[in-house]
């Protein structure tokens, strides 16, 4: 098999842009389904996550990609998330802290942290019209999934099309 460079027209910025629409592509699928479910049944399960994350290294593998460090500090995001939720039992999901791990792998810490961000200003605003206009209690549930989705396309449609 013919190595990518040796190509004439796949040149680094080809290649560089191929990983972007595949990390988009695996990134918005993964959170289309995971959003589904969760607004569903309130959870996230981890098979999809897992499959997605590993794709992601793979992705990362094949046309090279972020820093290893990017990378790290993004999964570092969703353990930090994990721990704020082992501590607040359960306040914050599990599923959404290993969701942030996985996001980390795609978009490293930055991008990342802005899509944590961003889908909580969403639903902290959804939230509280939510809780003003159907007098829900405090205590509602609400999933975060879609947020990160919704928070995910904008970044997308503000990025041109990738997330960096």
């Amino acid at each position: 098999m013919e190595h990518a460079k040796s190509v004439p027209w796949k040149t680094d910025a080809y290649l560089y842009m191929e990983r972007m629409k595949m990390e988009a592509g695996c990134i918005m699928g993964a959170l289309s389904l995971l959003a589904l479910v969760d607004y569903k049944i309130k959870k996230i399960p981890v098979v999809p996550l897992i499959l997605t994350g590993i794709l992601g290294m793979i992705l990362h593998i094949i046309y090279g990609g972020r820093e290893i460090e990017d990378i790290l500090f993004g999964i570092a995001i969703g353990i930090v998330l994990y721990i704020v939720s082992e501590i607040s039992k359960g306040k914050i999901g599990k599923g959404d802290a290993f969701l942030f791990m996985v996001t980390g792998v795609y978009l490293g810490f930055w991008n990342n942290l802005v899509l944590l961000w961003a889908a909580s200003v969403m639903a902290g605003v959804v939230g509280v019209f939510v809780i003003l206009s159907r007098k829900k209690r405090m205590d509602y549930k609400m999933p975060f999934v879609p947020f990160v989705l919704a928070a995910a396309f904008v970044m997308l449609i503000v990025g041109g099309g990738k997330f960096a």
